[in-house]
């Protein structure tokens, strides 16, 4: 077996291709022939998707054009290509299913020789007329196809990736978005010097803060007439305080306010001394005193054993003498009287009553015998009447025998049917009095018990006795009382003057002996001020109003120390937390400035690479400006060239790649013409006629082919040919016998004339031992295809060898 890439393809109700067919392809030229619509360009697609997943071309014209392959009628179709062992992506060939929406198996081939085969191995008959277009198209940002090739070429990745990956170092905004401990350091690094600014500000306000401190405490220490210490290390607030201790004045503001609050009580003693009666008035007031005491007990003799009886006479009487003893009398009494009278108005409302209810039952009685009465009289007569009218028949009284006519006109019958009629219309006379006795009946009823509720209220005869004599007593009582009234008035009066005259007594007495206290008090003042004694003669107002002056001097001075001694203790305190602060942010401030040179220093040498970076990338874009110029120039367009003038021989504009200048990353490619003078033209479109334009794709196709080392080495041309004249197609089989024979490439191409079928047979012919020629004409029916595949073999010729 010749070692070909392409061995078979199995295909089963794909597109045109009804029922199940399997074709070779193990030799080196395989010629595929067909009339229209008998499935070319079906096979060649198969063969696409078998070996690569995909149809390009269909992919670009509808991204479901899966649902459109199994042929009409058909749910899915299958299909199986095998290829050599070098090439295949899996031990065994894999059956791929498609249909819907879904391509169920994996392709022939592995992912770079399939995207190899598709791009530089097949080119569909569709894709022809459009391949320059569709090389330089491009999605987005995304590398054109023609791009991508010439990169591959030129050998250029590295370099570009090169450039690439030092792209973001030239740009620090980049760089930091690449790098993260890059944007972490200078974040650090701002931080550092955020931190080593911020504690350095904070110590030089420290340091203000101490200096303005110390001065404050200067000054409170010179109140205190201490002389401020001249060291300024650790020692100074030990040796202060000691110093303040020393200074101590709290006890004696202690005693100066406890000598202040008993002046303070001192002056209302004084006070309340100057508003009591003076001393000299003590005889008259007692002498006062015994007048009055005298007067009380003869009161007391002549009146109080009447008052006694009489408070006696009260209590027999059940009546409590309390303060306002005359007004509960006439209110006890006014309560009896109006007891009384209520009792009269009771009996008169008895007797009222009886006698209503006296009259009720005399009207019952009537209305009862007046209703007995009209009750037999009208059910007697009627009764009579009824029976003496059965028996009047004729005008006749049956009674009398009188004829009625005489006094009436009306006829007897009707004469007593009209009195039965008023005699039986007096029940309604009946219903009247049964309610009027019924109405007589509840209201005698209403007044009996109103009645008895009167009696249960109306007191006995007992009671009424005992009521009139508390009410003779309590009147006796009350004229007791207004008969002893003077005397009493007059007691309470003497009682009054008795107590004025003691409480005067007993405050000119007081008096006298407050004002030694007073004065013994405010020699002890003076003893503890320090100044002289009062002298007797002064008096006790002016000695007071001395002494409260000097202690309110003693204490203010205290005061003023006092305050100096506070605010010296508040400052050494203060002194102490800025020493520690201090100390505490010369260590934040050497840590701050230790961190800030090491960002620093880190920075430095990002900022050191970040050039070295910039400068292998200018080395860089040098080195690739130089490829791309020798090798557009001796390599990839030579070989375009030489291409398209073998197929085109008489074509005077030759299709090339303008060679970019530009020394950036992208490489942004431009075909141009250049006419065999060596003027440059205008695009490959403006300048060449349709079948050159087809011939100038065609040639391109097959210079990217051989312009790299194939994975796949094979090359698939649907219907290449169609807009060639004989010319060409003499030209392009001679390239396709060079590509086959000395380039060793594995050739299949689809036409659909038979007379350049047949001619292409004859040109790709065997022409040494081992080489095959492989020709397959596809029918309409799988049953056509067995008779249509033709392998050639090379034979010597008899007539030459003979």
């Amino acid at each position: 077996m010749i070692d070909v890439p392409l061995r078979s393809i199995s295909i089963a109700d794909f597109r045109r291709l009804e029922g199940h067919r399997t074709l070779p392809l193990d030799a080196p030229i395989v010629l595929l022939h067909g009339s229209n619509g008998t499935g070319k360009t079906s096979v060649l697609s198969a063969l696409e998707l078998a070996l690569t997943g995909e149809i390009r071309s269909m992919r670009r014209h509808d991204p479901r054009y899966t649902a459109h392959l199994p042929f009409h009628g058909q749910d899915f179709a299958t299909l199986r290509a095998t290829v050599s062992d070098r090439l295949s992506a899996s031990a065994r060939p894999e059956t791929m299913t498609v249909g819907g929406s879904r391509i169920e198996g994996s392709p022939a081939l592995g992912v770079e020789a399939a995207r190899f085969y598709a791009e530089r191995c097949y080119l569909d008959q569709v894709s022809l007329g459009q391949l320059l277009e569709l090389y330089q198209y491009r999605e987005g940002k995304e590398e054109s196809a023609l791009t991508r090739f010439v990169n591959e070429l030129l050998g250029l990745e590295q370099l570009d990736a090169l450039w690439t990956g030092l792209s973001d170092s030239t740009d620090l905004r980049r760089l930091r978005k690449l790098s993260e401990p890059l944007a972490e350091g200078e974040v650090e690094a701002q931080r550092a010097a955020d931190d080593l600014s911020q504690a350095t500000a904070t110590l030089t306000a420290l340091q203000n803060e101490t200096s303005r401190a110390r001065a404050s405490l200067a000054a409170a220490l010179s109140t205190l007439q201490i002389e401020m210490p001249s060291i300024e290390d650790e020692t100074f607030g030990p040796q202060v305080a000691d110093l303040l201790r020393a200074a101590q004045t709290l006890s004696d503001r202690s005693s100066a306010l406890d000598l202040t609050r008993s002046l303070t009580k001192l002056d209302g003693r004084i006070e309340a001394l100057s508003i009591q009666p003076a001393a000299k008035r003590l005889e008259e007031a007692a002498a006062t005193l015994s007048q009055v005491t005298e007067r009380y007990e003869a009161w007391r003799d002549e009146y109080a054993p009447k008052i006694d009886d009489w408070r006696r006479e009260a209590a027999q009487l059940q009546f409590e003498v309390a303060e306002n003893y005359a007004s509960d009398l006439d209110t006890e009494l006014e309560r009896v009287v109006v007891a009384m009278s209520r009792q009269a108005d009771i009996s008169l409302a008895r007797g009222r009553l009886e006698e209503q209810l006296t009259k009720s039952r005399t009207a019952l009685d009537a209305t009862e015998a007046l209703l007995a009465a009209v009750q037999e009289q009208a059910g007697s007569l009627v009764e009579g009447l009824s029976l003496l009218r059965e028996h009047a028949t004729a005008n006749t009284c049956p009674v009398c025998d009188r004829d009625f006519s005489e006094v009436s006109s009306t006829h007897l019958t009707v004469h007593m049917g009209r009195k039965i009629a008023e005699l039986t219309s007096q029940g309604a006379r009946i219903r009247e009095l049964r309610e009027q006795r019924d109405a007589l009946a509840s209201e005698f009823r209403g007044t009996e018990r109103q009645l008895i509720q009167l009696e249960g209220e109306l007191w006995s005869e007992a009671q009424r006795e005992a009521i009139h004599q508390r009410r003779a007593d309590l009147e006796s009582l009350r004229e007791s009382l207004r008969m002893l009234q003077p005397a009493i008035h007059a007691g309470v009066e003497l009682q009054q003057e008795l107590s004025a005259a003691s409480t005067r007594l007993e405050q000119l007495q007081s008096s006298a002996l407050e004002s030694a206290t007073i004065r013994s008090n405010l020699v002890g003042v003076a003893t503890q001020l320090g100044v002289a004694a009062p002298d007797p003669a002064e008096p006790l107002r002016d000695a007071w109003r001395r002494y409260s002056d000097i202690a309110a001097g003693q204490l203010a001075q205290l005061e003023t120390r006092r305050q100096a001694h506070a605010v010296a203790v508040e400052y050494v305190d203060q002194l102490r937390q800025l020493s520690g602060s201090a100390a505490q942010l010369k260590d934040v401030l050497s840590e701050a400035a230790e961190r800030k040179l090491m960002w620093d220093t880190r920075i430095r040498e990002v900022r050191r690479r970040q050039t070295v970076a910039r400068s292998v990338q200018s080395a860089s874009s040098t080195a690739r400006a130089a490829i791309i110029q020798r090798v557009f120039t001796k390599s990839l367009n030579r070989v375009w060239r030489d291409v398209f003038t073998r197929l085109a021989p008489r074509e005077p504009f030759v299709p090339a790649f303008g060679v970019p200048s530009s020394s950036r990353a992208g490489l942004e490619l431009r075909v141009e013409t250049v006419h065999r003078s060596g003027l440059v033209g205008g695009s490959p479109q403006m300048m060449l006629s349709a079948g050159n334009l087809n011939t100038a794709a065609l040639s391109l196709f097959i210079a990217l082919h051989l312009a790299v080392d194939p994975l796949v080495p094979c090359l698939v041309l649907d219907d290449p040919v169609q807009s060639m004249d004989e010319v060409h197609i003499a030209q392009f089989a001679a390239l396709i016998r060079v590509l086959a024979k000395s380039h060793q490439r594995q050739v299949v191409i689809a036409v659909h004339e038979r007379e350049l079928f047949q001619y292409l047979a004859l040109e790709l012919s065997p022409a040494f031992p081992g080489d095959q020629l492989l020709t397959i004409e596809l029918g309409e029916r799988p049953s056509d295809d067995g008779s249509a595949i033709n392998r050639l073999t090379w034979s010597p010729d008899s007539a030459i060898a003979g």
